[in-house]
Formats: C-alpha cells, structure tokens, sequence
C-alpha cells in the first residue's frame, strides 16, 4: 500500500518538475514511479498466484501463467526507456537545431532526431499497451477466481472505462486502480483464510 501512494506522488512530483522545465528531476521521479508500480504488480501477481493455490480444488480450471511477468516487465522495461530516451532527446534539442544563420538542418541531423522520436514513440506505446493489458488481465482473473469461489468482493469495470479515465486524469486513476486490486486480494484472502460457517 505504501509503494502505491509513493508511486503516485514520485508520479504527481514528475508532471509538477516538468512543467516547471526541471527535465532530470522530473525524469528521475518518473522512472522511480514506474519501477515501484513494477514492483506493486510484481507483488499482487504473487499474491494472485498464493490466492489460486488456497483455493486449488476451485479454480484449478483457470490459468494464471507467464502473460503476467512478460507484461509487468514490459511495462517496467518500456516505461524506463521512454523516460530516459525522452530526457535524451530533449537535451540533445538544442544539438540538432540549426546554427544561426544556416537556412536548412543537416538531413542526417534530421533523420537522428526523427529516428530517436520515433523510437520514444514505440517505447510509449509498450508501456501503455501493458499497463492496460495488466488491467484486463487482474480484473477478469479475479473475476473468474470470485465465481468459481463463490466469494464476491468487486465487479470489475471495464478495461475501456479505466482507459478513457485514465487518459482524463492523466494517468492518475492507475495508481486508483492498483489500490483497488491490492484491497481485492486481500479481501479474497481473508475470506478464503476465515472458518467456513
């Protein structure tokens, strides 16, 4: 609970850097966030896992595998690069602008800079591809573990609802998320733990 709200300020703390023209603070709180939000997704994959164990004889049906460790390392790997090729890019800015005076840039100067942004471009994409493919994956795996339990603590919304806040509140509601999914394994959990009646 704590690498939440941590993640979610280190996150609140990077657009603030930023808008105030701080480009290697703002980058160094934004990869801090995204590898705690890494290691959050890491942890309630793990308890995922520990929950589907409990309740074995019930779920054994349903398959939690390797899509989740690829996706949280993908989100990870891509989230990192994208903030250090885009602090590289912005620093080299003033490397590829035209000197004064010179009516055209070198066209190899200009193919470097579109190359690099293309390439922060794919890395953002990665990033957000995953992180709303972990969504889909937690929330209908927790679902299908809720029924076949019998034990309901949440009716997930759909991945298109938490994309279209998601991008509304820049990005904030994720971290929402990750709280919501975290309070609802642990409430699996406890159910799963306490004497049957």
């Amino acid at each position: 609970m704590l690498y939440i709200v941590l993640s979610a300020v280190l996150y609140a703390a990077s657009l603030a850097l930023g808008l105030a023209g701080l480009t290697s603070l703002s980058t160094a709180a934004s990869t801090a966030s995204v590898v705690l939000v890494g290691v959050v997704l890491s942890t309630v994959y793990k308890k995922l896992k520990e929950l589907k164990t409990a309740l074995w004889e019930k779920v054994a049906q349903i398959w939690i595998g390797g899509e989740y460790e690829a996706a949280i390392w993908l989100f990870v790997l891509a989230g990192v690069g994208s903030n250090v090729a885009s602090y590289f890019f912005f620093s080299q800015l003033s490397f590829f602008t035209p000197p004064a005076g010179v009516e055209t840039a070198d066209f190899t100067k200009l193919a470097a800079i579109g190359a690099l942004a293309l390439g922060i471009f794919l890395l953002v994409a990665a990033w957000a591809a995953s992180a709303l493919y972990l969504i889909e994956l937690f929330n209908r795996d927790l679902y299908l573990i809720q029924i076949a339990a019998n034990v309901f603590v949440h009716r997930p919304h759909s991945t298109t609802l938490y994309v279209i806040l998601s991008v509304i509140t820049l990005g904030f509601l994720y971290f929402y998320w990750l709280y919501l999914t975290w309070r609802w394994i642990s409430q699996l959990t406890s159910l799963t733990k306490s004497p049957p009646s």
